[in-house]
């Protein structure tokens, strides 16, 4: 029964792990990785006006 579990836990690791590397792909293709220093310019800009 413990073998079971165990192979369970498995993969339900590996499955989460798939997911994240889809995630991370999707991210990639989508563009959302593209021009960061535009975004880390904004935010500096915003924090500087904040009170």
């Amino acid at each position: 029964m413990l073998e079971i579990i165990t192979l369970v836990e498995f993969i339900v690791a590996f499955l989460m792990g798939l997911a994240a590397c889809c995630f991370l792909f999707w991210g990639i293709l989508d563009g959302a990785f593209n021009n960061l220093e535009e975004i880390k310019h904004r935010i500096l800009e915003i924090e500087k006006h904040e009170p």
